[in-house]
């Protein structure tokens, strides 16, 4: 069998692609997630996914993203017929050459594949014809893990169910039944065989003793039952008992509970009231306010003190124009000024000398003539500075005093002031009430009326709920006579509470052999016995038939693979290993070195074991022994052997015998090749090229 064409859409990387192979030497190319594996998974899934399949491992296979279905054809030859498998998931059809009438279609189109191809078997296909990089990883690493290898291929086992570890696992499992039958070993060490006789033998002698102690144990029950029902009765009157306690001390409870919702409604009642007053005193404020000049009422503190001293400097302006006096200068400050000057000296003049403070006391007397002399020059007329300024402050103050006096003027400004005081006050005691420095009023004044709104709606509920356990209210006295009555059914119940377990004690007591318990213990242990029996015969039969199938297998491929995968080796090593040895009883692969001319090596030669070399040499072994595989699986006809980046590890020389070794092998098997490495370009009879996705 080769196969021709591969046409997938909507697969895996692929949204569409078409890829022609030659029965002889392919070589696929493409980066990494190019689609090489996703070339070789259509091709198996063409071959041998079930027609019917609704799997997750089968509709997974559909690109991602693609909103649907995938289709894929592969066009194949078997012997002298070609055929082509179209499997869309919707409509599966199997076609021969180019006729348009179908062989088979869905389930008869994989009875049809199954009964025609070389190998029927997807997972058995995958084994010998796919060789993946991965696993030449995997082999090798132990003394016996590649002839494993190769027997898990050819025994139809998989992971970690080869039919060595099979053989394993049911000899273990026979001797795990069958521990301490035939030998003593420990009680924790024996087999189910073992113990399920020692179980029988056990049971068969209490089995005699049970009947005689069945009587007595009913009479005790008896007498126990009547305690129960005594103490069911005492339970009945002191859960009564209880239940009105719990009554009385819920309405107890919920009566402090509506006393202390009635005083946090009450509270947050007066909160609210006390803000709406204060709200409307700051309304009164403000509408006091109006009848302020409109300019003053926007003014804050300092803006109003800043008139005040406008104010004051007007008056004294006004006074200074009057009085003819200067008013600016030292004029102003004559008397600070002279009076420091007098002291300076008088302090330095007694520390000192006496020279200092006469110098002192003739300045401070020439400035006092000299302001004298200003004051008479100058008197009655202002300068003219003065007069600007003051008629820069009587237009300011005829702005925001609208035309009153200065004494009006005085009178307003401290109504300003008063007004903004009060609004100080107001705004001070609002925090106070709101309990924060900045809020919104309103805000909180809403919040304020919801929480009352909801606190005086527990409060209603609080009083339904204690209403209706107004039949508990108990006074002292009918308090004390329930924790009486209470007190008396609980001692009562003590009593035969201790009178139950003198009847439990004695149940006890006595040794417990049910009969009936007993017998159906006994038909058990004998039953298990029988099945425990019968899988160690059936584990004998297993194990004689692995045994039987094992040497069969292992016979042929000693017999079969050295010299075919021998002459492939001895040629990619050249010569440096003659064959292989393949172990016929434990399939332990060895390579033999070859014989050399000058006596290196004479002699029987040594036996390499695969863990013992590098990882290419490895691999080389396991490369070779997969073509021989394919040699041995296709009973003489073409089978197509597909081939992932199996020369990694492999050095040049050695890879191009390989190379050689598959051209010859492309003579009679199909051989595809994928690879990312540009040197396989030009390797094989023809090159498929798979752009990246």
């Amino acid at each position: 069998m080769w196969v021709e064409r591969v046409s997938l859409e909507n697969f895996l990387a692929f949204k569409t692609v078409s890829v022609e192979l030659a029965p002889g030497f392919n070589v696929v190319l493409s980066p990494n997630e190019g689609g090489k594996s996703s070339l070789f998974q259509g091709i198996l899934a063409g071959l041998y996914a079930s027609a019917a399949s609704q799997k997750n491992e089968v509709l997974s296979l559909a690109r991602w993203g693609a909103g649907g279905s995938f289709r894929i054809e592969v066009d194949f030859r078997l012997r002298e017929e070609s055929y082509r498998a179209v499997r869309d998931f919707g409509a599966k059809a199997l076609y021969r050459g180019s006729e348009k009438s179908q062989v088979a279609k869905w389930k008869g189109m994989d009875e049809y594949l199954s009964a025609h191809l070389p190998i029927a078997d997807r997972d058995l296909f995958l084994r010998v014809c796919g060789v993946r990089h991965e696993e030449l990883g995997l082999v090798g690493e132990g003394a016996s893990g590649l002839g494993e290898k190769i027997e898990e291929i050819l025994g139809g086992g998989w992971g970690h169910v080869t039919p060595a570890k099979v053989e394993r696992i049911v000899d273990a499992k026979r001797k795990e039944l069958v521990r301490g039958r035939d030998r003593p070993v420990i009680d924790t060490n024996r087999g189910a065989v073992k113990r399920f006789m020692d179980e029988v033998s056990l049971l068969e002698r209490e089995a005699a003793r049970a009947s005689a102690l069945a009587a007595i144990r009913e009479g005790l029950l008896k007498a126990a039952s009547a305690v129960d029902a005594r103490l069911a009765a005492v339970d009945a009157q002191l859960e009564i008992l209880k239940a009105r306690r719990d009554k009385a001390s819920e309405h107890r409870s919920l009566e402090e509970k509506e006393r202390a919702q009635r005083e946090k409604a009450d509270g947050l009642r007066k909160r609210i009231e006390r803000i709406r007053e204060l709200l409307d005193r700051r309304q009164t404020i403000a509408s006091e306010g109006k009848r302020v000049p409109a300019l003053l009422r926007a003014v804050d503190g300092s803006s109003l003190d800043a008139l005040r001293d406008d104010l004051a400097r007007e008056v004294f302006l006004e006074e200074e124009a009057t009085a003819g006096k200067p008013a600016s200068g030292l004029g102003r400050h004559w008397r600070p000024v002279l009076a420091s000057i007098l002291a300076l000296g008088g302090v330095l003049g007694a520390l000192v000398w006496k020279s200092v403070m006469l110098v002192f006391l003739a300045v401070g007397l020439g400035l006092f003539v000299w302001h004298a002399a200003a004051r008479r020059g100058g008197a009655g007329v202002p300068p003219a500075e003065q007069r600007d300024e003051l008629e820069r402050l009587r237009k300011k103050r005829a702005l925001w005093a609208e035309g009153r006096s200065l004494e009006e003027s005085k009178a307003l400004l401290a109504e300003c002031g008063s007004r903004a005081g009060r609004v100080r006050e107001v705004e001070t005691r609002l925090e106070e009430a709101a309990g924060k420095e900045t809020c919104d009023i309103d805000a909180f004044l809403a919040a304020l009326d919801e929480e009352y709104g909801g606190a005086a709606v527990e409060l209603r509920a609080l009083k339904e709920a204690r209403s209706a356990l107004e039949p508990f209210r108990f006074d002292g006295s009918e308090t004390l006579r329930l924790d009486r009555d209470i007190a008396d059914r609980e001692r009562e119940r003590e009593r035969i509470a201790a009178e139950r377990d003198d009847r439990a004690r004695d149940l006890a007591a006595l040794e417990h052999l049910d009969a009936n318990a007993i017998a159906e213990r006994l038909a058990e242990a004998r039953e298990g016995l029988e099945r425990s029996e019968r899988k160690v015969r059936l584990l004998d039969a297993i194990l004689g038939t692995l045994e039987e199938a094992r040497r069969n297998v292992s016979g042929f491929l000693a017999r079969e693979l050295p010299p075919l995968a021998g002459a492939y080796l001895s040629r990619i090593t050249g010569g440096r290993y003659g064959t292989l040895f393949v172990d016929a009883l434990t399939m332990k692969i060895e390579a033999v070195p070859a014989v050399t001319d000058a006596g290196v090596g004479s002699g029987i030669p040594e036996r390499v074991e695969p863990f013992a070399l590098s990882q290419g040499a490895r691999d080389q072994i396991y490369f070779a022994v997969r073509l021989a595989l394919v040699e041995l699986m296709s009973r003489g006809e073409s089978q197509p052997i597909f081939l992932d980046d199996p020369f990694v590890h492999f050095d040049p020389e050695r890879g191009e015998r390989s190379l050689d070794i598959l051209r010859e092998f492309a003579g009679r098997h199909q051989v595809v090749l994928f690879t990312c490495n540009p040197r396989y370009r030009g390797a094989g009879d023809r090159l498929i090229e798979l752009a990246e996705r």
